[in-house]
């Protein structure tokens, strides 16, 4: 599936950055407490089928039609929420769709995560995107990636 620029319009980001302190679970599996350092983004598009390619109709093909925004079905609006703690390398995401949890906990979901990681990746390298947005995107398509190898794993 490739995407291009043409079939990806009216892209919005927003982001937010903060720190709280809270409770987490480290890597050997121990409660700690600490500061988390939160990000948050909001993505939003619309997606279109061109002569370059099929991304709406891709993205309803593989969207559970939970996920779908039944009023609009051609605007995706992606949420991540992301905490890392650097001292013990621990990090954790989570997504919603359409103002719906995004819970990566069965296989049938695994095609729309494709789908969310090349939107994500190819949109980092749109250059009528700011460098700042492209970041962004990156830092959406790393935090995707990082969960779905998870579910996989853990599975």
């Amino acid at each position: 599936m490739d995407i291009n620029f043409k079939g990806i319009n009216n892209v919005k980001i927003a982001k937010k950055q903060y720190k709280q302190f809270g409770t987490y679970q480290n890597l050997s599996n121990e409660l700690k407490q600490g500061e988390k350092f939160y990000t948050e983004l909001k993505i939003s598009a619309k997606l279109t089928d061109d002569k370059k390619g099929n991304h709406l109709s891709d993205y309803l093909k593989r969207t559970p039609e939970m996920f779908i925004n039944k009023e609009n079905p051609d605007t995706v609006e992606f949420h991540l929420k992301r905490f890392d703690i650097p001292e013990d390398m621990v990090h954790q995401s989570t997504f919603k769709l359409n103002n719906k949890d995004l819970v990566i906990n069965d296989d049938k979901k695994l095609p729309m995560m494709t789908f969310l990681a090349r939107l994500t990746r190819e949109s980092s390298k749109n250059p009528e995107l700011s460098e700042n947005q492209q970041k962004c995107m990156k830092f959406a398509n790393k935090s995707i990636h990082k969960e779905t190898v998870d579910y996989i794993e853990n599975r």
